[in-house]
């Protein structure tokens, strides 16, 4: 937990410094051709998520339509595509069951909802873990993951926890920056991880582009 804190510190500083410049047009328009080749309401991905209980959803929620109301015009999350990524996986023949077994020998952990923080796509909530069960679940999953991503980045999304709340559709002010700035040391609670959901969606989880493959159960302790 300690490292994953001072990962998302050494994060905010880079990022912040990053985006806090005025906008250039060619780079607007990059981010907007970007967000229109994302796929939204396309499945493409088969990926073991978390969805985190409705009240804690509904904070992080606001906390996000605050930001919106600083810049709109990005792509605000749903309530109810707010989620933890697992891990993504290989879409392959038989991958419920295979999925529901390494559920099974994995036992529920709690996870805390830190602060928010920047990414050069999005505005994220850091998500801590409680103990190794998160990182043990995800190892049970190595061997159905997806080879999506380069290798640091897979070795990375393996040991760190977020959930996207906004996805650029242009660069960012400085006047957002300073709002995420505001809310970094924001707690939004903390929930406990029973199950995992099997899904196969889009870039951004969206209800239209989402479909629920299967629901794994965590060995009850």
């Amino acid at each position: 937990m300690n490292a994953a804190r001072i990962a998302y510190g050494a994060n905010w500083v880079f990022m912040s410094r990053r985006r806090g410049s005025t906008l250039f047009p060619r780079s607007a328009a990059k981010t907007r051709r970007r967000f229109a080749e994302s796929g939204i309401g396309e499945p493409h991905y088969v990926t073991a998520v978390v969805r985190p209980p409705q009240g804690v959803a509904e904070r992080l929620f606001e906390a996000a339509s605050r930001l919106d109301g600083t810049q709109p015009g990005h792509y605000l999350y749903p309530r109810e595509s707010i989620h933890l990524t697992v891990l993504g996986l290989a879409d392959r023949v038989g991958i419920e069951e295979e999925v529901r077994d390494v559920a099974k020998g994995s036992l529920p952990f709690g996870v805390e909802v830190g602060g928010l923080n920047l990414s050069a796509e999005t505005v994220f909530a850091e998500l801590y873990p409680v103990g190794s069960g998160l990182l043990e679940l995800r190892e049970g999953l190595r061997s159905l993951e997806s080879h999506e991503h380069g290798t640091i980045s897979r070795w990375i999304r393996r040991r760190i926890a977020h959930a996207n709340l906004i996805r650029f559709r242009a660069p960012i002010d400085a006047g957002m920056v300073a709002e995420v700035g505001r809310m970094r040391r924001a707690s939004f609670g903390e929930f406990e991880v029973e199950e995992v959901e099997l899904v196969h969606t889009d870039k951004v989880m969206s209800s239209e582009g989402t479909r629920t493959l299967a629901r794994c159960p965590l060995q009850l302790g």
